[in-house]
């Protein structure tokens, strides 16, 4: 069974990685074809001038001429001859070729022959690093400061580690637009000056076409980078959030994929900042850098938890320990290293993107290996992590070969498929969770149920057995009693002595009597669930009112009613809400002298119901008011009271998702309110 499930795994990952690579190049060269400046470039004449259309837009890739280490402004090539390097958009990343100790860093001029004619606007994308743009002549604007004075026109000095060049050299990374108008052969230059990337110059080729052909290219450009960005923000701070809040059981994997999709998001939004010249630019592709490696650190540990949980923890230490120290190395170096050894830097952009392929390499053969393993799940991260690798692979083999019009990189794509994939399977995860949740709920409300069924039918049965217990102790009590009363009465040779026990023996018989008489209302009020139902308050006060108002009356106080017309709704069970206001009513008339009054009334507002009797009786002393719904708790024990009749009424009011309340004043009076919530 193990060995016919491995290959069904394994063929079913082999189906996968293979359908994931055909899909993933066919992407790669679809935009390859559509959105590449190298292939949408402007076309070269005899003359070597590039031809701008009037329509359109194109990328300015041929034709450059590249004067290393010197600052020529126009008037320099008037007056003499420059020697150059004849070269295109994207060949020198820097200018390490041009320096024997390999240094990066230095200033540098560019110039490029247009033709054509008509208003064009030359779109300058990042050019890492200050730069100043001449079009016939004219300055146009400059990104950052580029140094000035005739220091910099010799010509005979390399001006790589002049450092009076870097100290008034102020980079600014800024995507900038210049508007100018074409009549016949214009030209183009662009001063740089670079000391603080290790990419510098022309590395990105400049767009150049008619105002609304580029103007709608920044704005899709844009327009792609805030999907990717604002999609991938959203799902990191969703993940986090329950991270933090333990709402996904506190799992790592939650907090991995939030930071991938943050890290993610972060390195995406580097148009963003391009766009408004945001300074601080070591800084800024430092923290980009160690978004990238760090998007690829956390995808490696979601795997490692997803398909390794338990086994080579060795291979999870020397990853952790590599990936933190890379993310260590892209802070480090860029910030505090090249700017005292720019030699490294020759090496820094190469490492980077071969460390990118090895660890999308070492994602796919982790989800390979999940797949031969049949983890669930993992269709859909295999088919992400393959087609992150592919276009990492795709970016590191095509550097100066493929750049986007508005487009993102390949690598930023297959990033972005990481963080729709894992997505998708916090998705899957969080729906199983809910479906097991709901399961283990049903179970629960029918586990629940089951018990309270078999505890209702306790009680009934513990109301029964107290009931029969109660009828088979009354009769023999009732024997006993009427025995002493017929002793008594007949007079049977007793003495004075034996006549007075014989009395002692009928008032326990009485007391015995009261307290079975109240064990048998106690069973008869828990036996069984109270039925409830809809009932209109008023109507029934009313009607309690009539009822008990002859038997109050023959007490002798007066007995009044005050009841809303307002209407109020309750739902309560007719039995237990009559005898609740019945033993409030007789325990009024039993502290209420004949000359007072007891009033029933009646008040509501918007959400509850309120049911006041009060008396204008003896009233109760404030030590004992705090106790007078405890059970066996009572005031009048000289009248046989057992306390009984207001803890009833107590429970039955609270059954009714109600309160009761008493207020008294000793010598004047008692009132008590009941509070029930009314029906909408």
């Amino acid at each position: 069974m193990k060995q016919t499930l491995f290959t069904k795994s394994a063929f079913q990952t082999i189906l996968v990685i293979a359908g994931t690579i055909i899909l993933s190049l066919l992407g790669l060269l679809a935009i390859t074809h559509h959105d590449n400046k190298y292939i949408t470039k402007a076309a070269l004449t005899q003359d070597n001038l590039c031809i701008i259309p009037e329509k359109g837009y194109c990328s300015l890739v041929d034709g450059w001429e590249l004067y290393p280490d010197l600052l020529l402004f126009p008037e320099d090539f008037t007056e003499k001859a420059q020697t150059y390097y004849s070269t295109w958009a994207g060949e020198y990343p820097n200018l390490s070729l041009f320096h024997e100790n390999k240094n990066p860093y230095g200033v540098a001029t560019w110039r490029q022959h247009l033709t054509g004619s008509g208003n064009v606007l030359l779109y300058l994308q990042e050019p890492l690093c200050a730069a100043r743009v001449y079009v016939d002549g004219l300055c146009l604007g400059e990104t950052g400061e580029v140094p000035y004075g005739e220091l910099y026109l010799s010509g005979d000095k390399s001006y790589g580690e002049d450092y009076s060049l870097r100290e008034e050299s102020s980079p600014l990374i800024k995507d900038t637009a210049y508007s100018f108008y074409l009549d016949g052969e214009t030209e183009l230059i662009i001063q740089t000056a670079n000391y603080s990337h290790y990419y510098g110059g022309i590395w990105y080729a400049p767009i150049i076409g008619d105002a609304d052909s580029v103007s709608h290219l920044i704005a899709s450009r844009i327009l792609i980078y805030g999907l990717l960005f604002f999609s991938s923000l959203t799902l990191s701070l969703f993940c986090i959030v329950l991270w933090e809040r333990k709402e996904d059981g506190g799992k790592a994997a939650t907090f991995y994929f939030g930071m991938l999709s943050l890290s993610f998001a972060v390195r995406i939004c580097y148009p963003f900042l391009r766009l408004f010249g945001v300074p601080l630019v070591r800084t800024l592709y430092a923290i980009e850098d160690a978004a990238a490696v760090s998007g690829i650190y956390f995808s490696i540990q979601i795997a490692l938890l997803l398909f390794l949980p338990d086994g080579f923890k060795r291979l999870k230490k020397v990853l952790h320990i590599l990936s933190l120290g890379v993310c260590g190395i892209v802070i480090i170096a860029p910030l505090f290293v090249f700017p005292a050894v720019p030699g490294l830097v020759l090496w820094y952009g190469p490492f980077i993107s071969w460390y990118k392929a090895i660890m999308a390499f070492l994602l796919i053969s982790l989800t390979v290996y999940g797949g031969f393993m049949g983890l669930l799940h993992i269709k859909m991260i295999l088919a992400a992590a393959t087609a992150n690798g592919i276009c990492h692979f795709y970016s590191v083999l095509t550097i100066g070969y493929y750049e986007p019009f508005a487009g993102a990189y390949p690598e930023e794509y297959g990033a972005f498929c990481m963080v729709i994939a894992f997505a998708v399977l916090m998705v899957q995860r969080s729906r199983e969770m809910a479906a097991e949740n709901l399961k283990l709920n049903l179970h629960l409300q029918e586990e629940v149920e089951e018990k309270t069924e078999h505890l209702q039918k306790l009680l009934v049965e513990r109301g029964q057995l107290i009931a029969e217990l109660g009828h088979d102790m009354k009769s023999p009590l009732t024997s006993l009693s009427n025995m002493a009363q017929i002793i008594r009465l007949n007079d049977i040779m007793l003495d004075e002595d034996t006549h007075r026990r014989i009395i002692h023996i009928e008032e326990q018989c009485d007391i015995l009597s009261e307290r079975l008489k109240s064990i048998q209302e106690i069973a008869a009020q828990t036996s069984s669930p109270v039925k409830m139902e809809p009932m209109l308050l008023n109507t029934f006060l009313s009607d309690f009112y009539h009822t008990c108002r002859p038997i109050i009356e023959l007490y002798g106080p007066n007995f009044l009613e005050n009841i809303t017309s307002r209407p109020c709704r309750i739902m309560a069970n007719h039995e237990q809400l009559f005898r609740a206001l019945e033993n409030l009513l007789y325990n009024a008339a039993d502290f209420t002298p004949p000359e007072g009054k007891i009033t029933l009334s009646l008040t509501a507002d918007e959400n509850y119901a309120y049911i006041t009797v009060s008396d204008t009786g003896c009233g109760i002393p404030e030590k004992d008011l705090p106790n007078i719904f405890h059970r066996s708790y009572t005031t009048r024990s000289d009248k046989g009271g057992q306390g009984l009749g207001l803890a009833i009424t107590r429970t039955i009011v609270l059954e009714l998702a109600g309160q009761i309340d008493a207020v008294s004043t000793e010598g004047e009076g008692t009132t008590f309110t009941i509070k029930l919530p009314v029906l909408d």
